[in-house]
C-alpha cells in the first residue's frame, strides 16, 4: 500500500489544477490595446517561445547546482538562482522582444499570460516574486 501515496497525490494534485485552471480562466486576458488573442500570440511568439525555454534553462539551473555538488542540499542559494532566473527571464526578455520589434511591452506580457492562461496578477505575482528571490540569491553570494 505504500506504493499508492505517490499515486493518490499525483491524482489530488492533477485535480487541484485543473480546478485552479477553471476557476482562473475568467480571469485570463483575451485582448490588449484593441489586440486579440490570436494576433498578441503570433506577434510575441518568438518572445514567448524563447521565455518559455530561458524558464526552463533556469530550473536545469538549479537541478544541476546541486547535481554537481555547487551547492550543499541544505543551501537554499542554488534553489533561489535557478528559479529566480526562470521567473526573471520572462520578464526581461517579453519586454525586450517588443521593444526589438517596434511594439508595445504590454502587449508581450499580455500574450505570455494567454499563452500560460494565467490572470494578469498571478503572472505578476510569480514573475516579480521570482525578481526579488534572484536578487537575494546573487546579493547573498556575492556578500561575504
Amino acid at each position: 500500500m505504500e506504493s499508492w501515496g505517490p499515486a493518490v497525490s499525483g491524482a489530488i494534485g492533477g485535480a487541484l489544477a485543473t480546478l485552479l485552471c477553471s476557476a482562473w480562466a475568467k480571469w485570463v486576458p483575451t485582448f490588449c490595446n484593441r489586440k486579440g488573442a490570436d494576433t498578441l500570440l503570433r506577434q510575441n511568439r518568438a518572445g514567448i517561445i524563447l521565455a518559455n525555454l530561458l524558464f526552463f534553462a533556469g530550473l536545469g539551473l538549479a537541478i544541476a547546482l546541486y547535481a554537481w555538488d555547487y551547492f550543499p542540499s541544505n543551501d537554499w542559494r542554488g534553489f533561489g538562482l535557478g528559479a529566480g532566473f526562470s521567473f526573471t527571464a520572462p520578464l526581461v526578455v517579453l519586454p525586450l522582444s517588443a521593444l526589438v520589434a517596434g511594439r508595445d511591452p504590454r502587449e508581450a506580457l499580455v500574450a505570455f499570460a494567454i499563452s500560460q492562461k494565467t490572470p494578469m496578477v498571478a503572472l505578476y505575482t510569480l514573475l516579480v516574486s521570482g525578481a526579488v528571490l534572484f536578487v537575494a540569491s546573487v546579493t547573498s553570494l556575492l556578500s561575504p
